[in-house]
This record gives C-alpha cells, sequence and structure tokens, in this order.
C-alpha cells in the first residue's frame, strides 16, 4: 500500500536527507487500524530514481510492515506521482507547456504519454473538484477543459491535490 506524505521539504532537501528525514509515526495501522504501537516497524527502505528539471537523484523510501495484518505500506513525498519517475512539478509544468503551446524539455514522446495520460484523466480530475463542492460542467472542448482543470490543480497546490485525490473512485492523478 502507498502512504502519500508532505515532507515539506524540496526533492533535493529529501535527497540530501535520505534515511534521515522526519518520517510519519501512525497511531493505528492504515490498514487494520490496530493500535500502532508495538505492531508498526519500519520494515527498510527501497531507493528509486526521482527526476527534478536538471537533476536526477535516487531517493529513499521508507517501507513499514504491520505485525497483526502482515501488510507493507510504503511512504512515498507528495512531490511524487506513485510509479513515475519524474517530479509531480516536472509533469504538470511540461503539460502546461504543451496547453500553452510552448517549447518544453524533454522527449516528445515522454510528453506525448503525459499528455494522453492527462486527457484520460479529465473526467476523473472533473468528478474530483465536484466533489469537493465545484458547480461546473463539462464541454465539449478538451483542451480547453484540459486548461481549466490545469489551473485548478495548480490553483489548489499540486501536492495538496495529489494527496487529497488519492483513492478518488479507486485510482490516482496520472494512473493508467
Amino acid at each position: 500500500m502507498i502512504i502519500l506524505h508532505d515532507f515539506g521539504i524540496s526533492l533535493e532537501e529529501y535527497a540530501i536527507n535520505g534515511k534521515k528525514n522526519k518520517f510519519p509515526t501512525f497511531d493505528k495501522c492504515p490498514n487494520c487500524n490496530c493500535v500502532a504501537s508495538g505492531n508498526l516497524h519500519r520494515h527498510g527502505y527501497y531507493w528509486r530514481n526521482a527526476i527534478a528539471e536538471e537533476k536526477e537523484v535516487k531517493i529513499p523510501i521508507c517501507r513499514i510492515i504491520c505485525l497483526s495484518c502482515k501488510k507493507t505500506f510504503s511512504i512515498i513525498p507528495d512531490f511524487l506521482i506513485p510509479y513515475f519517475q519524474h517530479s509531480l512539478e516536472i509533469i504538470i509544468k511540461r503539460i502546461e507547456q504543451f496547453l500553452e503551446k510552448k517549447k518544453s524539455k524533454g522527449s516528445r514522446q515522454l510528453l506525448a504519454f503525459y499528455w494522453r495520460r492527462y486527457q484520460k484523466k479529465l473526467r476523473w480530475i472533473h468528478s474530483f473538484f465536484v466533489d469537493l463542492g465545484e458547480e461546473m460542467g463539462l464541454s465539449k472542448d478538451m483542451k480547453k477543459e484540459a486548461i481549466k482543470y490545469m489551473k485548478m490543480i495548480r490553483d489548489f497546490g499540486e501536492s495538496l491535490f495529489l494527496r487529497r485525490s488519492w483513492d478518488h473512485f479507486s485510482s490516482y492523478f496520472m494512473a493508467n
């Protein structure tokens, strides 16, 4: 299971801190709700690539295990989308540049991949904001909708959007 967490620091700071980052503690297991004390244990780390604008770093991802239900959890910093190497900020920035018809760094193929994923998630993003109380409809102009929702995500805060939208309709932002 993945737990998104706001460490309150940048990717670069997280990479520098490494295993010394302040990982969250829990009162109860996120899966079985048993008391965490004595049941949740740090289960080690794994290393994953994280790519920012000009930098690629390997960062530690903390894993915990519940001794009661035997479920393991990975604590992912909220500046990364699960299963993506590029940071949330870079992905959003590149989609915005595409929408504004500006030159974007990176490969065309990767940008096309991000754009297709984003387009597939527009109705999902729409439903997320409607659940928050936004009253709006979807027009048939998908590019116009893509621009509108990208602005809403930016205004909401990219990391906050990622954390709050996690598991919305059994999915997550940019999931297949």
